[in-house]
């Protein structure tokens, strides 16, 4: 079990959110890209900001580079 906060921009100014999740045998950053696609289809947001892991670990630059790749 992992704690994900996820900080982004949207047209309301700068949102945070934080959930727990289990690994289901991914990677933190896939959990992450995957609650991030969830949370597009209902708010609309210019930028993600930060990923944090259980309080500490920065997976920020991970993320938005697996956001830009293309699908496969």
């Amino acid at each position: 079990m992992i704690t994900l906060k996820i900080k982004y921009l949207s047209p309301a100014g700068r949102v945070e959110q934080r959930g727990s999740f289990t690994l289901k045998g991914r990677k933190p950053e896939k959990v992450a890209l995957d609650w991030i696609k969830q949370i597009r289809k209902e708010v609309y947001f210019e930028e993600l900001l930060e990923v944090i892991v259980d309080g500490k670990e920065d997976l920020t630059e991970k993320v938005i580079e697996m956001m830009k790749a293309p699908l496969d």
